[in-house]
């Protein structure tokens, strides 16, 4: 009995449904909020922006802040591409880029601060070209970027901030580098199965 009241209600949701898009907004909340929400909420984007804080934080504030500018310039380059382009979906080439982050953060790889740069330059490029939103135009679309593009930064900054603080002691450090493992075989996962979906 609750395997076919389970079934029925499978149906049922399916039947309901909406269409999906691959940046839906959230209803009610405004396109200000949409966009701030819309790194969170698309889990590619949210991988490379934690294996981003992981290894900035892991090498060095101080040392890496040269990754700051890059990341704000290059998400403004990124926003300006998606206003004029709706060819986003970069999902797949942003897992591959969170994988090849977090390994090197799980490794504790040495790399210097034009690595850390450039890393932070083409994540930042790369995810707000893939913000593309593409049932909105006009205003909408220009709101909906300011907060995505407020949403990216804010984010990215976060993420080095709560590492650091959290990676002060030995153990931490060790942490540090888990979550960094975690995040490649996450993205590593993810990227095995849409090729073997892909392939068949």
């Amino acid at each position: 009995m609750r395997a076919v009241s389970s079934v029925i209600v499978w149906l049922l949701a399916l039947g309901v449904s909406q269409p999906a898009l691959a940046h839906s907004p959230i209803k009610g909340i405004g396109d200000f909020y949409n966009g701030l929400l819309h790194p969170v909420l698309v889990p590619a984007h949210l991988l490379v922006l934690i294996a981003l804080g992981l290894l900035i934080a892991q090498k060095g504030i101080f040392q890496n802040r040269i990754a700051f500018p890059a990341f704000f310039a290059a998400s403004l380059v990124g926003l300006i591409i998606a206003w004029f382009s709706v060819s986003g979906e970069l999902q797949l080439v942003l897992l591959g880029v969170a994988a090849v982050v977090g390994l090197v953060v799980a490794s504790n790889w040495p790399v210097g601060r034009y690595v850390s740069a450039t890393a932070a330059a083409l994540a930042g490029l790369l995810i707000c070209i893939d913000s593309t939103q593409e049932t909105l135009s006009g205003r909408e679309k220009l709101v909906t970027f300011i907060g995505t593009g407020v949403g990216v930064n804010l984010l990215f900054v976060y993420s080095i901030g709560v590492v650091d603080y959290f990676s002060k002691k030995d153990w931490q450090k060790i942490g540090v580098r888990v979550i960094g493992s975690w995040v490649a075989a996450s993205s590593l996962l993810v990227l095995a199965l849409s090729y073997s979906v892909n392939t068949r």
